[in-house]
């Protein structure tokens, strides 16, 4: 006999002798005879989990968290913690669900969300081949696996091995498929592994392209290996499973040792044969920009010293219409000069004669015979001297002709 306390936010299980059990939700004093306490285990779930709950019965119930369950051994078989299923914009899964007449019910769920499945849920296990983590371009069957299927834009590598050309020529051809989904149901209708498919048909259609040419042949046309056209095989396998091939790259091919050698040697001499016509290119390209930039600069000079020469004439011809202007001026100001004083000239000798002429005409009004006042106006003086010259007339004596003064 004894006492034993169940706390608040505990529970317990009290078994009797007889092996019967009662709950006991805490708080609570419980009083024990011949009785056995058994305190229980609780199971939270927080917003991003959920219980799954396994009844003794074996009915399976799930609850969504966040929510707390203590564990009866008297109700419950198991409880397990699970977590909730978030799913990004970019993704979505495929859940089943088995109805009452045991039919199967099939729904697609997008992102972004957090799935909490039922308990007659189960979502879509997808395995499909894989690239080898060692080696990009190996797929390998199943390597794969997951349950949310990305429906964004994807790629992967793949090489093509034992591709055999017109002339049995060997080799490996790299690609590189870049995909998209675009319809889910198509896709899980009609086939379980997608990129098997497309495996094998770009397969076909490479071997289908290289058989149609030789070696060579394949070395000059290997731009058509990035061309959709030159994939019909997969661009249709893929339509029938609801995928859409964006594009396909061609990233090189591999024959094998002996041949590749041949190839690399051929490569070289061709690479060097460019390299030296280049070199050669660059030279002469190079001996044309300076045969230019030296005709360049001595027209430039040409040009300068014409320049220089035209400044010099111009100027000496401005020089010589300016002394012009000058003489102009002076010969201008000088026959100004010499007019004002010929009229000045006139001017005063017009004065004198018209005070003469008044002179004169006051004296002829005063009653002087002006022609006797002029004739001894000019009457020569006694120190001038009179010459008298007789010139012989016809009667042989001679007569006075002229008198000098």
């Amino acid at each position: 006999m004894k006492y034993k306390t169940v706390r608040e936010g505990q529970q317990a299980v009290v078994y009797n002798h007889l092996g019967e059990g009662r709950l006991i939700i805490g708080p609570e004093r419980v009083f024990l005879y011949r009785e056995r306490l058994q305190y229980l285990k609780s199971y939270t779930a927080n917003q991003y989990q959920f219980l799954v709950l396994k009844d003794k019965d074996g009915i399976v119930t799930h609850k969504r968290g966040p929510c707390e369950i203590f564990f009866n051994p008297l109700v419950y078989d198991s409880i397990e913690i699970k977590d909730a299923t978030k799913i990004d914009a970019n993704h979505l899964i495929v859940v089943y669900k088995r109805l009452k007449d045991n039919d199967v019910q099939r729904r697609i769920i997008q992102g972004p969300t957090v799935f909490v499945p039922e308990a007659e849920e189960w979502l879509h296990q997808f395995s499909w081949h894989g690239c080898e983590s060692s080696n990009k371009a190996r797929m390998i069957p199943g390597l794969n696996q997951f349950t949310q299927l990305a429906v964004i834009p994807d790629q992967f590598y793949y090489n093509v091995r034992d591709v055999r050309t017109l002339d049995d020529t060997m080799i490996v051809v790299k690609l590189m498929i870049f995909y998209e989904l675009k319809e889910i149901l198509k896709m899980l209708d009609k086939t379980h592994d997608p990129i098997a498919d497309m495996i094998n048909a770009v397969c076909a259609d490479v071997i289908t392209f290289a058989g149609k040419n030789t070696f060579e042949d394949f070395l000059k046309n290997t731009h058509r290996l990035s061309e959709l056209p030159s994939f019909p095989q997969l661009t249709q396998r893929a339509n029938k499973i609801g995928y859409e091939i964006q594009k396909v790259v061609f990233r090189g091919y591999h024959a094998n040792d002996r041949l590749q050698m041949m190839q690399s040697s051929a490569i070289e001499s061709r690479t060097q044969l460019r390299l030296n016509t280049e070199i050669e290119e660059m030279k002469q390209r190079l001996q044309n920009f300076k045969l230019s930039k030296e005709q360049a600069r001595t027209k430039l000079i040409q040009d300068m010293e014409k320049a220089e020469q035209d400044h010099k004439q111009l100027i000496a011809n401005m020089k010589q219409v300016h002394d012009l202007e000058i003489k102009q001026m002076d010969h201008e100001q000088a026959l100004k000069i010499a007019t004002m004083t010929t009229t000045s000239k006139l001017d005063d000798q017009k004065d004198r004669n018209s005070k003469d002429v008044e002179h004169l005409s006051k004296l002829r009004d005063l009653g002087v015979d002006v022609t006797l006042y002029l004739t001894l106006q000019h009457t020569p003086s006694a120190d001038e001297e009179i010459r008298v010259s007789t010139v012989p007339n016809g009667t042989g004596s001679r007569s006075p002709t002229s008198t000098t003064l």
